[in-house]
Protein backbone atom coordinates (compact mmCIF):
# COMPACT_ATOMS: atom_id res chain seq x y z
CA UNK A 1 0.00 0.00 0.00
CA UNK A 2 1.35 3.60 -1.12
CA UNK A 3 0.02 6.55 0.67
CA UNK A 4 0.92 8.47 -3.21
CA UNK A 5 0.34 6.95 -6.93
CA UNK A 6 2.45 8.86 -9.54
CA UNK A 7 1.64 9.18 -12.65
CA UNK A 8 4.37 10.45 -14.99
CA UNK A 9 4.38 12.74 -18.42
CA UNK A 10 5.61 12.13 -21.77
CA UNK A 11 8.91 10.78 -23.32
CA UNK A 12 9.36 8.11 -20.32
CA UNK A 13 10.19 5.20 -22.21
CA UNK A 14 12.94 2.92 -21.13
CA UNK A 15 13.94 0.24 -23.69
CA UNK A 16 16.48 -1.28 -21.42
CA UNK A 17 13.60 -2.54 -18.59
CA UNK A 18 10.49 -4.05 -18.23
CA UNK A 19 7.31 -2.14 -17.60
CA UNK A 20 7.98 -2.94 -13.32
CA UNK A 21 11.21 -1.88 -13.35
CA UNK A 22 10.80 1.02 -15.13
CA UNK A 23 8.08 1.85 -12.65
CA UNK A 24 10.22 1.01 -9.80
CA UNK A 25 12.90 3.17 -11.05
CA UNK A 26 10.79 6.62 -11.53
CA UNK A 27 8.72 6.05 -8.66
CA UNK A 28 12.16 5.95 -6.96
CA UNK A 29 13.30 9.51 -8.57
CA UNK A 30 10.06 11.05 -7.83
CA UNK A 31 10.58 10.46 -4.07
CA UNK A 32 13.66 11.60 -4.78
CA UNK A 33 13.06 14.67 -6.07
CA UNK A 34 9.73 15.20 -3.72
CA UNK A 35 11.46 14.56 -0.79
CA UNK A 36 13.65 17.53 -0.57
CA UNK A 37 11.10 19.58 1.07
CA UNK A 38 9.51 17.07 3.55
CA UNK A 39 10.20 16.53 7.15
CA UNK A 40 11.93 13.38 6.48
CA UNK A 41 12.64 11.27 3.26
CA UNK A 42 9.85 9.43 2.01
CA UNK A 43 10.32 5.75 2.12
CA UNK A 44 10.49 3.15 -0.79
CA UNK A 45 6.94 1.87 0.03
CA UNK A 46 5.16 5.72 0.38
CA UNK A 47 5.34 6.42 -3.97
CA UNK A 48 4.40 4.29 -6.32
CA UNK A 49 4.45 5.23 -10.03
CA UNK A 50 2.50 3.74 -12.71
CA UNK A 51 4.08 3.18 -15.92
CA UNK A 52 2.19 3.56 -18.86
CA UNK A 53 5.18 5.00 -21.35
CA UNK A 54 5.42 0.93 -23.14
CA UNK A 55 1.99 0.97 -23.85
CA UNK A 56 2.05 4.88 -26.04
CA UNK A 57 5.71 3.26 -27.65
CA UNK A 58 3.18 0.25 -29.10
CA UNK A 59 0.54 2.99 -30.08
CA UNK A 60 3.51 5.01 -31.65
CA UNK A 61 6.93 3.18 -32.75
CA UNK A 62 9.40 5.62 -33.77
CA UNK A 63 9.77 5.69 -37.81
CA UNK A 64 13.04 3.71 -38.90
CA UNK A 65 16.16 5.75 -38.70
CA UNK A 66 14.75 8.61 -37.17
CA UNK A 67 16.93 10.56 -35.13
CA UNK A 68 17.21 13.24 -32.97
CA UNK A 69 18.13 15.79 -35.20
CA UNK A 70 15.15 14.90 -37.75
CA UNK A 71 12.25 14.12 -35.07
CA UNK A 72 10.55 17.37 -35.64
CA UNK A 73 10.53 17.25 -39.59
CA UNK A 74 8.76 13.93 -39.38
CA UNK A 75 5.44 14.20 -37.20
CA UNK A 76 2.54 12.55 -38.81
CA UNK A 77 0.03 15.26 -40.04
CA UNK A 78 -2.13 15.17 -36.58
CA UNK A 79 0.51 15.83 -34.55
CA UNK A 80 1.77 19.27 -37.15
CA UNK A 81 -1.77 19.82 -36.98
CA UNK A 82 -1.63 19.87 -33.06
CA UNK A 83 1.47 22.11 -33.05
CA UNK A 84 0.11 24.47 -35.09
CA UNK A 85 -2.94 25.17 -32.39
CA UNK A 86 -0.48 25.19 -29.83
CA UNK A 87 1.49 27.82 -31.38
CA UNK A 88 -1.00 29.85 -32.07
CA UNK A 89 -2.19 29.72 -28.19
CA UNK A 90 1.76 31.14 -27.48
CA UNK A 91 0.71 34.12 -29.65
CA UNK A 92 3.04 32.39 -32.58
CA UNK A 93 1.33 33.37 -36.01
CA UNK A 94 0.79 30.16 -37.43
CA UNK A 95 -1.05 31.12 -40.37
CA UNK A 96 2.43 31.86 -42.03
CA UNK A 97 3.69 28.20 -41.32
CA UNK A 98 1.02 26.41 -43.70
CA UNK A 99 1.24 26.17 -46.94
CA UNK A 100 4.42 28.70 -47.41
CA UNK A 101 6.93 26.79 -44.97
CA UNK A 102 8.54 23.51 -46.30
CA UNK A 103 9.01 22.41 -42.40
CA UNK A 104 6.35 24.23 -40.60
CA UNK A 105 6.39 22.73 -36.73
CA UNK A 106 9.96 23.53 -37.06
CA UNK A 107 8.96 27.20 -38.01
CA UNK A 108 6.48 27.49 -34.86
CA UNK A 109 8.94 25.48 -32.21
CA UNK A 110 11.46 28.40 -33.47
CA UNK A 111 8.89 30.83 -33.29
CA UNK A 112 8.17 29.89 -30.03
CA UNK A 113 11.50 29.58 -28.53
CA UNK A 114 12.30 32.87 -29.76
CA UNK A 115 9.06 34.62 -27.99
CA UNK A 116 9.71 32.76 -25.10
CA UNK A 117 13.81 33.39 -24.82
CA UNK A 118 14.40 29.43 -25.02
CA UNK A 119 17.54 28.00 -27.42
CA UNK A 120 15.62 26.42 -30.58
CA UNK A 121 17.08 23.06 -30.60
CA UNK A 122 15.41 22.48 -27.23
CA UNK A 123 11.92 23.53 -27.85
CA UNK A 124 12.35 21.58 -31.25
CA UNK A 125 13.63 18.27 -28.76
CA UNK A 126 10.31 19.05 -26.62
CA UNK A 127 7.70 19.14 -29.50
CA UNK A 128 8.89 16.01 -30.96
CA UNK A 129 8.17 14.30 -28.11
CA UNK A 130 5.49 15.76 -26.37
CA UNK A 131 2.94 15.71 -29.16
CA UNK A 132 3.64 11.98 -30.39
CA UNK A 133 2.77 10.53 -26.65
CA UNK A 134 0.14 13.22 -26.29
CA UNK A 135 -2.28 11.81 -29.50
CA UNK A 136 -1.00 8.37 -28.82
CA UNK A 137 -2.86 8.66 -25.96
CA UNK A 138 -5.95 11.02 -26.88
CA UNK A 139 -6.27 8.79 -30.49
CA UNK A 140 -5.10 5.61 -29.37
CA UNK A 141 -6.45 2.19 -28.31
CA UNK A 142 -3.46 2.91 -25.99
CA UNK A 143 -5.76 5.12 -24.06
CA UNK A 144 -8.16 2.33 -22.48
CA UNK A 145 -5.35 -0.02 -21.68
CA UNK A 146 -3.30 3.10 -19.47
CA UNK A 147 -6.48 4.20 -17.54
CA UNK A 148 -7.12 0.49 -16.87
CA UNK A 149 -3.49 0.32 -15.28
CA UNK A 150 -3.85 3.23 -13.07
CA UNK A 151 -6.97 2.25 -12.58
CA UNK A 152 -5.79 -1.02 -10.75
CA UNK A 153 -2.63 0.76 -9.14
CA UNK A 154 -5.69 2.99 -7.46
CA UNK A 155 -7.53 0.02 -6.30
CA UNK A 156 -4.64 -1.41 -4.91
CA UNK A 157 -2.93 1.12 -3.34
CA UNK A 158 -5.83 3.13 -1.94
CA UNK A 159 -3.61 6.02 -1.98
CA UNK A 160 -4.99 9.35 -0.07
CA UNK A 161 -2.64 11.47 -2.63
CA UNK A 162 -2.94 10.69 -6.62
CA UNK A 163 -0.05 12.92 -8.23
CA UNK A 164 0.33 13.97 -12.10
CA UNK A 165 3.11 15.25 -14.45
CA UNK A 166 1.77 17.17 -18.01
CA UNK A 167 -0.34 14.24 -19.76
CA UNK A 168 0.06 12.25 -17.09
CA UNK A 169 -2.42 14.56 -15.52
CA UNK A 170 -5.11 13.58 -18.68
CA UNK A 171 -4.51 10.39 -17.78
CA UNK A 172 -5.22 10.84 -13.96
CA UNK A 173 -8.41 13.16 -14.95
CA UNK A 174 -9.87 10.52 -17.45
CA UNK A 175 -9.46 8.03 -15.24
CA UNK A 176 -11.08 9.25 -12.11
CA UNK A 177 -13.98 10.18 -14.22
CA UNK A 178 -14.07 6.87 -15.98
CA UNK A 179 -13.94 4.98 -13.22
CA UNK A 180 -16.11 6.73 -10.22
CA UNK A 181 -15.53 4.72 -7.77
CA UNK A 182 -12.25 5.08 -7.60
CA UNK A 183 -11.20 7.94 -4.27
CA UNK A 184 -8.51 9.96 -3.24
CA UNK A 185 -8.39 12.58 -0.91
CA UNK A 186 -6.75 14.99 -3.25
CA UNK A 187 -5.67 14.98 -7.13
CA UNK A 188 -2.17 17.58 -7.51
CA UNK A 189 -1.56 17.80 -11.02
CA UNK A 190 1.41 19.87 -12.29
CA UNK A 191 2.11 21.20 -15.81
CA UNK A 192 -0.97 20.13 -16.89
CA UNK A 193 -2.17 21.04 -20.59
CA UNK A 194 -5.77 19.83 -19.22
CA UNK A 195 -7.02 23.07 -20.66
CA UNK A 196 -5.26 23.54 -24.02
CA UNK A 197 -7.92 23.98 -26.39
CA UNK A 198 -8.70 22.32 -30.18
CA UNK A 199 -6.04 19.81 -28.84
CA UNK A 200 -7.22 18.49 -25.44
CA UNK A 201 -10.31 19.72 -24.59
CA UNK A 202 -12.57 18.14 -26.96
CA UNK A 203 -11.25 14.46 -26.11
CA UNK A 204 -11.74 14.78 -23.11
CA UNK A 205 -14.37 12.62 -21.91
CA UNK A 206 -17.10 12.78 -19.06
CA UNK A 207 -19.75 9.84 -18.36
CA UNK A 208 -22.21 12.96 -16.93
CA UNK A 209 -21.98 15.72 -19.44
CA UNK A 210 -23.79 17.97 -16.81
CA UNK A 211 -20.41 17.85 -14.89
CA UNK A 212 -18.35 18.16 -17.91
CA UNK A 213 -14.63 20.05 -17.16
CA UNK A 214 -15.00 19.83 -13.89
CA UNK A 215 -13.14 18.10 -10.83
CA UNK A 216 -13.76 14.21 -11.10
CA UNK A 217 -16.02 12.97 -8.57
CA UNK A 218 -13.42 10.68 -6.65
CA UNK A 219 -11.04 13.23 -5.95
CA UNK A 220 -12.30 15.30 -2.87
CA UNK A 221 -9.83 18.07 -3.64
CA UNK A 222 -7.50 19.08 -6.55
CA UNK A 223 -4.84 21.18 -6.36
CA UNK A 224 -2.93 22.01 -9.42
CA UNK A 225 0.83 23.73 -9.79
CA UNK A 226 1.70 25.83 -12.99
CA UNK A 227 5.00 27.56 -13.74
CA UNK A 228 3.90 31.05 -14.99
CA UNK A 229 6.34 30.14 -18.19
CA UNK A 230 5.17 26.87 -18.63
CA UNK A 231 4.73 26.17 -22.55
CA UNK A 232 2.85 23.07 -22.08
CA UNK A 233 0.47 24.35 -19.00
CA UNK A 234 -1.62 26.54 -21.34
CA UNK A 235 -3.64 28.58 -20.75
CA UNK A 236 -3.83 29.54 -17.38
CA UNK A 237 -5.22 29.45 -14.92
CA UNK A 238 -6.76 25.66 -14.72
CA UNK A 239 -9.76 27.45 -12.93
CA UNK A 240 -11.01 29.43 -16.10
CA UNK A 241 -11.46 26.00 -17.71
CA UNK A 242 -12.62 23.54 -15.15
CA UNK A 243 -14.70 23.63 -12.38
CA UNK A 244 -13.92 22.27 -8.40
CA UNK A 245 -10.14 23.10 -8.44
CA UNK A 246 -9.70 23.74 -4.96
CA UNK A 247 -6.24 25.59 -5.92
CA UNK A 248 -4.36 26.55 -8.58
CA UNK A 249 -0.87 27.59 -7.75
CA UNK A 250 1.53 29.85 -9.87
CA UNK A 251 5.61 28.55 -8.78
CA UNK A 252 8.29 29.16 -10.30
CA UNK A 253 10.47 26.00 -11.05
CA UNK A 254 13.42 27.57 -13.42
CA UNK A 255 13.20 28.75 -16.77
CA UNK A 256 14.98 25.88 -18.02
CA UNK A 257 13.24 23.32 -15.98
CA UNK A 258 9.93 25.24 -17.11
CA UNK A 259 7.67 21.79 -17.86
CA UNK A 260 10.62 19.05 -16.14
CA UNK A 261 8.65 16.68 -13.44
CA UNK A 262 11.63 17.33 -11.21
CA UNK A 263 11.50 21.04 -11.21
CA UNK A 264 7.98 20.73 -9.99
CA UNK A 265 8.43 17.73 -7.87
CA UNK A 266 10.88 19.14 -5.90
CA UNK A 267 9.26 22.66 -5.43
CA UNK A 268 8.01 23.80 -2.04
CA UNK A 269 4.94 24.58 -3.32
CA UNK A 270 4.44 21.09 -4.50
CA UNK A 271 5.57 19.40 -1.29
CA UNK A 272 2.88 21.64 0.46
CA UNK A 273 0.16 20.16 -1.60
CA UNK A 274 0.77 16.70 -0.58
CA UNK A 275 2.21 16.74 2.74
CA UNK A 276 -1.58 18.64 3.60
CA UNK A 277 -3.05 15.68 3.05
CA UNK A 278 -0.73 13.31 4.20
CA UNK A 279 -0.18 12.24 8.29
CA UNK A 280 3.43 13.54 9.01
CA UNK A 281 5.84 11.56 7.45
CA UNK A 282 8.30 10.09 9.63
Amino acid sequence: MSRIVAVHGVNQYDPTRGADAAAARLGAAWARALSQNVPSPLGASELSMTYYADLLQAAHPAPEGQGPGDDVDRLAPEAVDAVLRWGELLGVRTREAQGRVLAPVRWVADGVAKRYGFGHEPVRKFVARFFPDLLAYLHSPARTRVRQRLADAIARHEPRVLIAHSLGSIVAYDTLWQYTDLKVDVLVTLGSPLAMPDVVLPYLRHPDDSRAFSRPPGAAAWVNLADPGDLVAVPQPLTDTFRGVTACVSTGIGAFRMHKAGGYLSSAATAKAVLAYLEPIG
